[in-house]
């Protein structure tokens, strides 16, 4: 009788652990990230994930997104578009090139910049205060550089493998965040570097996202802000379920107060001198 009583208990225990709602996130200190370095408008004087994009991203606000793509040769490059500019190398996009046929392209193309990402975490960990780092894991290759639009399953294993190696070597993993909706990607991260947070990129239908990011224990949800769809309240469910929230991208000051009011973890803008007005605002 004992024996059945025990059993019992320890099986409502467990039944009762399983079901515990995720623990709420306390109200955020709202960081602000320069999207693609300095480089994601008409007024920046930077060309888009670029070292000197980046590193003044870094100077003025909490840190920066930027876009990254992995080579054949399993190196990781600062570049956001599907395919190459046009060139006379016939080179049609980062994963399908090799390292020293991207760096020939360069020297040959000087409106053509690009930079490793170690590169940057390099140039992180010089900064007297270490600033924070969102990647958007690019997939979508419509152009002919793998036999679907969307990359495959190798590719994400060398891209996950690169970035891990990286993150080791510079000891840069609390700092680093990785964003992507590919999936198969976010699962690969969590299973190696553990200590990384993965956030499920969505441009649409906040609760679906939300969803995927709990079934999968992802970290977070980056998030189109121009989603007319989106409210406060969304991003208070997310965070009360354990969710931390990026927003992208805010360009102006209306917009701004908006997104503040929202009171996500992270807001990308493509203005990085009204970001740090902002900064200047909020932490003063």
């Amino acid at each position: 009788m004992i024996k059945r009583i025990s059993f019992f208990i320890v099986s409502a225990l467990f039944l009762l652990s399983c079901t515990q709602p995720p623990e709420a996130l306390p109200p955020p200190e709202t960081k602000i990230l320069g999207h693609r370095g300095s480089g994601a408008s008409s007024i920046s004087n930077y060309q888009e994930n670029t070292y000197q994009s980046v590193k003044n991203a870094f100077l003025k606000l909490h840190g920066a997104e930027i876009d990254v793509q992995c080579s054949k040769d399993g190196t990781i490059w600062l570049f956001h578009d599907a395919g190459l500019p046009k060139n006379d190398m016939d080179l049609l996009c980062i994963p399908a090139s090799s390292d020293e046929d991207l760096i020939k392209m360069a020297n040959k193309d000087t409106l053509f910049t690009l930079t490793r990402l170690e590169e940057i975490f390099e140039l992180m960990i010089q900064m007297d205060k270490t600033p924070v780092v969102s990647l958007d894991i690019k997939g979508h290759f419509p152009n002919g550089c793998f036999e679907s639009d969307s990359a495959p399953h190798h590719y994400f294993d060398m891209m996950s493998q690169s970035l891990s190696s990286l993150l080791n070597k510079y000891n840069v993993h609390k700092y680093v965040m990785v964003e992507t909706n590919y999936t198969y990607f976010l699962d690969k991260m969590l299973a190696i570097e553990p200590q990384t947070e993965c956030f499920l990129l969505g441009y649409s239908n906040f609760s679906e996202r939300m969803d995927v990011a709990l079934s999968n224990s992802y970290h977070g949800i980056s998030y189109n802000f121009n989603d007319q769809n989106l409210a406060k309240e969304d991003v208070e469910t997310a965070r009360q379920n354990g969710l931390k929230i990026q927003l992208w991208t805010i360009y102006n000051e209306k917009d701004f107060e908006r997104a503040i009011s929202l009171a996500p973890d992270f807001i990308q803008t493509g203005n990085v001198e009204l970001g740090q007005e902002f900064i200047s605002a909020l932490y003063q």
